[in-house]
């Protein structure tokens, strides 16, 4: 069952980064637990007719991108600036190859890490959120990426 919120990060994913359309990019799941992303193998094979690695790096930080979209789009509209948000490290292990379609995970993180990180963009217009995004084939971890993205309020910056 396909649980999205409205509005989704899928169409704001085509819209203004091209590389998740072209990946055929969509969201399958966005609950409170986590974000799961796909994509289709013919869209983002290798010439082993695997996944492009490329793709599956791609897809994972989406994921993770995609987490820290929606959790800005919960701040109050009223005085919502508009948030800049940027990967600023990251690092992939490849496990196996993935035969059939893509499949990213990136869990939620606990309440105590978003209070923390709430609280220094309020502080500071800017805050850092690591997250773990995996790509998950047959119940097994293909690539497990671990990255930081990073919040700025560029109102706060100038």
């Amino acid at each position: 069952m396909k649980s999205v919120k409205i509005p989704s990060v899928e169409p704001f994913f085509h819209e203004m980064i091209p590389l998740a359309k072209a990946m055929g990019v969509a969201v399958e799941v966005s609950d409170e637990q986590k974000l799961v992303l796909t994509a289709p193998h013919g869209l983002n094979k290798n010439s082993m007719n695997t996944a492009f690695g490329g793709s599956l790096v791609s897809l994972a930080t989406l994921a993770g991108y995609g987490v820290v979209w929606e959790l800005m789009r919960q701040e109050d509209e009223a005085n919502k600036p508009e948030w800049r948000i940027v990967v600023k490290e990251s690092k992939a292990a490849y496990r196996r190859p993935v035969i059939g379609d893509l499949r990213a995970i990136c869990e939620r993180p606990a309440k105590a890490a978003i209070d923390e990180f709430k609280a220094a963009l309020a502080r500071y217009g800017q805050a850092k959120l690591k997250l773990r995004a995996r790509i998950i084939e047959e119940g097994a971890t293909a690539v497990d990426v671990q990255a930081a993205f990073v919040v700025v309020n560029p109102l706060k910056q100038a």
